[in-house]
């Protein structure tokens, strides 16, 4: 990845890796949620073709990640000669470990779980060798308890850990729905100085939340809008993502969102 000019990329989805790879110039890079899966027939051709970006799950930064999990996550780096690494700002497991919670727990933004991200993230990164980028999820439930703003949560986050911000745009844009505020009023707030890498996704309409969230969708204006708007703010941004990683994505979805990015981003390429 040449550190002069912005890649726009995509996620890998293996069943759609001849797709992936006839796609020509609309991909400079795609981000790898799993690891490559045994006899996946496109892979080889796929790291040959594009750079690689490592966006897995590597562990729960409220913990140390450390032991086989630091050893994955090393070996990971070293398979796809990623550029940096990257990891959500969640909650994954209890912290007994004793119940699995999922993607939409985003952490309660308090003092002491700040101090112990920030020590978790900088040893990751510096047990890594390599840049860290840190992507909070969307706060859809908010608890009855005293914690910082989300903005204030990050900004200290980012200038203490030495981390690097990858900001979904969908996600910040959820959040500030969910607190009914201006999503660009939310968005000027969050430190965008430190983003290095944007990702842009199309959401649908969610029948269990009676609301919208991300989904296997092309990005819409308003998201797109936003990016830029986000992008025009960025001065360190490497990459911006269409983050759209699901069995029912469909090529013809994942070429028509890479080219409205590229319509939007390609001048900055």
């Amino acid at each position: 990845m040449d550190a002069g000019r912005l890649s726009i990329g995509a996620f890998y989805n293996p069943h759609l890796g001849e797709a992936t790879l006839a796609a020509g110039d609309l991909l400079d890079h795609l981000a790898m949620a799993d690891p490559p899966r045994a006899g996946d027939p496109w892979f080889p051709r796929v790291k040959e073709r594009f750079t690689l970006l490592l966006h897995d799950y590597l562990g729960q930064l409220s913990e140390p990640v450390e032991g086989p999990a630091l050893e994955r996550a090393r070996s990971l780096l070293a398979l796809y000669r990623s550029p940096w690494a990257a990891e959500h700002l969640q909650r994954v497991h209890t912290t007994d470990g004793g119940r699995f919670v999922d993607y939409v727990f985003p952490p309660i933004y308090t003092e002491d779980l700040l101090g112990d991200y920030v020590r978790n993230a900088r040893a990751l990164r510096e047990a890594l060798g390599a840049p860290l980028a840190i992507e909070p999820i969307p706060t859809y439930l908010r608890l009855p308890v005293p914690q910082m703003e989300e903005a204030e949560f990050l900004r200290r986050f980012f200038g203490e850990s030495g981390c690097d911000f990858l900001i979904d745009v969908a996600h910040e844009w959820l959040t500030a729905r969910f607190a009914g505020r201006s999503p660009r009023a939310f968005l000027e707030e969050l430190p965008l100085e430190a983003v290095t890498e944007i990702h842009v996704a199309g959401t649908v309409p969610d029948p269990e939340l009676g609301e919208p969230w991300i989904g296997a969708a092309v990005p819409d204006p308003e998201i797109l809008d936003l990016a830029e708007f986000v992008a025009d703010r960025a001065p360190r941004l490497r990459a911006v993502t269409f983050d759209a990683f699901s069995t029912s994505l469909r090529a013809e979805t994942l070429l028509e969102g890479m080219a409205r990015i590229r319509e939007r981003f390609g001048r900055r390429a």
